[in-house]
């Protein structure tokens, strides 16, 4: 069982599009947790939301670089690669049995008439 080029892609394309999606929640909870430091009066408070603030956006950083760098799959460059490789196999394959088969089948008619 074989997977057709385009479903990899597809796939790829939806979790990228999922990580984006990701990324981009994980920045808008940041902002808008920086937005609410200023009001906690606790310094204590402050600070562990400044870090909050820091894991998300480093979560987020991190998640766009595994995204980047995925390379599961194959891109259709080398989809486009094997499937020229094997034309030229079977394309080979053809004129070879098919001038052996041509010189058979006339040695047949010809014995048969």
């Amino acid at each position: 069982m074989s997977i057709s080029p385009s479903l990899l892609g597809s796939s790829r394309n939806d979790l990228a599009s999922q990580n984006r999606k990701r990324i981009s929640d994980l920045e808008l909870q940041a902002r808008l947790v920086e937005e609410l430091i200023p009001k906690f009066k606790d310094e204590h408070y402050r600070e562990f939301y400044r870090e909050v603030v820091q894991s998300y956006r480093a979560v987020a950083r991190d998640m766009l670089r595994r995204t980047w760098l995925d390379d599961k799959g194959q891109d259709i460059a080398e989809y486009a690669v094997m499937l020229a490789v094997i034309l030229v196999i079977v394309v080979g394959t053809i004129r070879l049995i098919g001038s052996n088969a041509n010189n058979v089948f006339s040695e047949v008619a010809s014995a048969v008439q």
